[in-house]
């Protein structure tokens, strides 16, 4: 099969070819509610439904209620309904994707129901212009009667909410009948969460191979790698073919070609000297509509609110990952001794004109050391013999005329 990576053409001065493809892996997507420019529709007054009877309870106002994705440098946001009667949405809240089987109401009739709900979503706005909704039921509907029918159509298939039509907007009550009439189970489809990943975070190697593989999942059509590369380091395929840029701060597009997952390596030179490498990847996953994202109310740990998706949005996934190596040292071999014969030095003695002992006081350099023996301490001590000898010889006449 023929590697997921390939070279591209120029872009921000180096591109690359990385292949993916939407695969079931999942990956956390953080969303708060979003309280400016939330889109208003016409309250609904529903007929007593599960616990709810009190009149202020049962008339309820309905907006598409925008989300904002965290840490999102876009600043983008996600279009929502409620598919809970009724839960507080806390400024503060974090709302985290949940699967449909697993909403948190157990008497929700939402995971029954989850596909004709799926079926409203794709059919009425904002999931559909406000013009081909016009085509699709009529040119009477405005976008806050609208807005209020599909809300109303959904509460009946999570919660079997009614509408009463004494006391809500005739044409609010036209198009909730409509749409809960029309909607058929749209077939689920298990859909991938936008996700990035990369095996593994961190690889260790040597000098003068190439580090890795290091293999990249994604739900995402195109992924950009920033690479922080100390100078001669690439990153490269398996055959050794160079995929990123050299210099720091460059950026790297790749986008899919179908392959399911791609792989690189950090190629390091020979004689690198220790060091290290750093890559960011980033990538944008389409939130599809129908995907539910859950909030538990900080104030009463026992209700949450549900909210289903009602336009696609893009979510930023990123994930760091960094090599390293160490350059090895070989030891030192060892110094092969000599083969020569040792030169035979000439029988001919060497002469010199200089004594080898000088006399004393002689004409001799002073600061010279002496190489050979003195004579002057055999002949001093030799006088000293001779002195003491005729002395012990006059002492003994003397001895012999006085006696």
């Amino acid at each position: 099969m023929a590697s997921g990576l390939r070279i591209g053409t120029a872009l921000l001065g180096a591109t690359a070819v990385l292949a993916f493809t939407a695969l079931p892996a999942y990956a956390d997507v953080k969303i708060t509610p979003d309280r400016g420019g939330q889109e208003k529709g016409h309250d609904v007054v529903l007929k007593p439904v599960g616990n709810i009877s009190d009149p202020n309870e049962l008339k309820q106002d309905t907006s598409v209620i925008k989300l904002r994705i965290e840490d999102d440098e876009k600043r983008s946001t996600v279009l929502t309904y409620c598919v809970e009667l009724p839960t507080p949405l806390e400024d503060g809240d974090v709302l985290k994707e949940a699967p449909w089987g697993t909403h948190p109401n157990k008497k929700s009739k939402f995971p029954q129901n989850a596909g004709k709900v799926l079926w409203i979503l794709q059919n009425s706005y904002p999931g559909q212009s406000m013009a081909e909704v016009k085509k699709a039921f009529g040119d009477q509907f405005d976008k806050e009667e609208t807005i209020a029918a599909t809300q109303a159509a959904i509460w009946h298939f999570s919660d079997e909410a009614e509408l009463d039509p004494d006391k809500t907007d005739a044409d609010v009550v036209k198009l909730y009948e409509r749409l809960v009439k029309d909607a058929v189970t749209n077939e689920i489809k298990e859909q991938p969460k936008p996700t990035l990943e990369i095996d593994p975070a961190s690889k260790s190697g040597k000098s003068g191979e190439k580090i890795g593989p290091f293999k990249v999942t994604t739900t995402a059509s195109e992924v950009k790698l920033t690479a922080d590369l100390p100078q001669g380091v690439t990153i490269t395929d398996a055959q050794g073919n160079p995929l990123a840029v050299q210099k720091k701060g460059q950026e790297l597009a790749v986008q899919g070609t179908g392959e399911k997952v791609t792989e690189f390596f950090v190629n390091v030179p020979a004689n690198a000297p220790n060091g290290n490498a750093t890559f960011n990847l980033s990538a944008e996953a389409e939130i599809a509509i129908g995907r539910l994202f859950v909030a538990h109310n900080k104030k009463q740990d026992d209700k949450a609110q549900s909210l289903v998706v009602a336009q696609p949005q893009k979510a930023k996934v990123e994930k760091e990952a960094k090599a390293d190596w160490k350059l090895e040292v070989k030891p030192s071999e060892p110094t092969t001794p000599s083969s020569t014969v040792p030169t035979v030095p000439s029988e001919t003695p060497t002469t010199s004109s200089t004594p080898n002992n000088p006399a004393p006081g002689g004409s001799g350099d002073d600061d010279l050391a002496s190489t050979g023996a003195s004579i002057m301490w055999p002949l001093l001590g030799g006088l000293a013999l001779v002195g003491a000898g005729v002395g012990a010889l006059f002492v003994v006449r003397r001895k012999k005329a006085g006696a």
